[in-house]
């Protein structure tokens, strides 16, 4: 096919090639504004507007290899020393983009690998100083990009099969990216603020995505998937206020879902699941309200439930699941508040598991690990100083061990150790300063420790099979 290229300099300074019936409008009102528009392909259109001074719009359709057809670019300025650029091929692709403020950056470029067509991209900049880019390759991928403020930058790259993307950010100096890799994922960030930093990328199909952050120097991290093992069907959303609080999740596979969401100053959520293992339908949700609180997840395998929730200052907690079909549910309220569940470990799986730790109050400190088959414990804490401390099955093949363990009052301490199978643990202490402790190995162990008054202390040790110990003891 024979090329008709016509070369045109005038226009304020503005420079139009233009070939196979393409149209091109540019008008510019102000000093020293440049742009270069380069068409080759057909029916493509292309409108420059830009008002101001030192301004630069250079928009390029198809190449020599590639035609651009039915493209569309559209680029506004209005302000000073403002940059567009935008270039696309194959068929249908669209790029939208205005700037108004002092020295912003927006540029887009669609299909210029890869073979595709029906992109989108629209970037909105008000302000000074920002940067928008945005990257496509594929078939109907579509890019939303809005700045309000200052020295904000936002980064979007799609590659695939009907991938959407939106960007929402309004304060200063705020940072958001989103790379997508596969076909149907979905991704919005929103950040309202200074300093806030969202990260996020998705590898694999049907993952969604909400990161939003109110506040300033909040960080988000989100990966779904990664360039070995994909995720499909993952949902990961993390909504922060405050200063200073930081969310990280990760996981592979099928279905697995994470929800962070924080409420205060310098808290930390993290969460992993299915990394480098098989599996999926992981669920975890991290919830925390207040100051200084941390809080950790960690599954492997398929079928774990993590709930965590923190209310007051300088709680921690953290959970450790390898297996099938854990739960764990840790809820404190108060400050200064510890709890720490672990299911499983390297050699061995902890599978049927269940703990569940609540804490309210200060100081408290619960600790919960078992192995194998079937396993349970509770603990309960109601005061300040309290110690609950529960270990079942470690290196002993099978169990269906029971430890439930309530404390009311300040600065008791119970401690169930069980080994074996068919042990059962009840430790119940009302009042202060009271000590009990239960050691057992072998099976079908039974052990009954109830305490009502302060300063009590009671110890039990049962070897060998079928034992039973019932203590009781009220008064001081």
């Amino acid at each position: 096919m024979k090329t008709v290229i016509l070369s045109l300099a005038t226009l304020l300074s503005a420079t139009v090639m233009i070939a196979q019936s393409n149209t091109s409008n540019v008008s510019q009102s102000g000093d020293d504004n440049v742009a270069d528009v380069t068409q080759i392909g057909t029916e493509n259109s292309s409108a420059t507007s830009q008002e101001g001074m030192g301004n630069n719009a250079l928009a390029i359709q198809g190449s020599d290899a590639f035609d651009s057809r039915n493209g569309v670019v559209e680029q506004t300025q209005v302000g000073n020393k403002n940059s567009a650029t935008a270039q696309h091929e194959e068929d249908a692709n669209g790029i939208f983009q205005s700037q108004i403020g002092d020295g912003n950056t927006a540029t887009a470029t669609q299909n210029l690998a890869l073979f595709g067509g029906g992109n989108a991209a629209e970037q909105s900049q008000q302000g000074n100083g920002n940067s928008a880019t945005v990257s496509q390759e594929g078939i109907l991928n579509t890019a939303f990009q809005a700045q309000v403020g200052d020295g904000n930058m936002a980064s979007t790259t799609q590659e695939g099969l009907f991938n959407f993307s939106d960007i929402s950010q309004e304060g200063a100096f705020n940072s958001a990216s989103i790379a997508q890799v596969g076909d149907f994922n979905a991704a919005q960030q929103i950040q309202l603020g200074e300093a806030n930093n969202a990260n996020a990328e998705q590898w694999g199909t049907d993952n969604v995505l909400i990161q939003d952050q109110e506040g300033g120097g909040n960080s988000a991290i989100s990966l779904q998937g990664s360039s070995i093992f994909d995720s499909r069907g993952g949902e990961v959303q993390q909504i922060q206020i405050g200063d200073e609080n930081t969310a990280f999740a990760n996981h592979e596979e099928d279905n697995n879902t994470i929800r962070q969401g924080q409420d205060g100053d310098a808290n930390s959520a993290s969460a992993t699941q299915n990394l480098a293992t098989f599996g999926g339908d992981n669920f975890a949700v991290q919830v925390q309200l207040g100051n200084g609180n941390i809080a950790s997840a960690s599954q492997n395998g398929s079928n774990n439930v993590s709930d965590q929730f923190q209310s007051g200052d300088e709680n921690d907690g953290s959970v450790t699941q390898s297996g099938t079909e854990n739960l764990a549910i840790q809820t404190q309220n108060g400050n200064g508040n510890i709890a720490t569940a672990v299911q499983g470990g390297l050699f061995f799986t902890s599978r049927g598991g269940t703990i569940n730790q609540s804490q309210s109050g200060e100081g408290n400190d619960a600790f919960a690990r078992h192995e194998e088959d079937d396993n349970e414990v509770t603990q309960t804490q109601l005061g300040n100083g309290n110690v609950g401390f529960a270990v079942q099955n470690l290196a002993t093949f099978g169990g269906e061990n029971e430890a439930i363990q309530f404390q009311l009052g300040d600065e008791n301490v119970a401690i169930s150790d069980q080994n074996g199978s068919g042990n059962v643990s009840d430790i119940f202490q009302l009042g202060a300063g009271n000590f009990a402790e239960d050691v057992q190995l072998g099976e079908g162990n039974s052990t009954f420790v109830t305490q009502g008054g302060n300063l009590n202390s009671s110890t039990i040790l049962q070897v060998g099979t079928n034992n039973s110990a019932v203590v009781t003891q009220i008064g001081f």
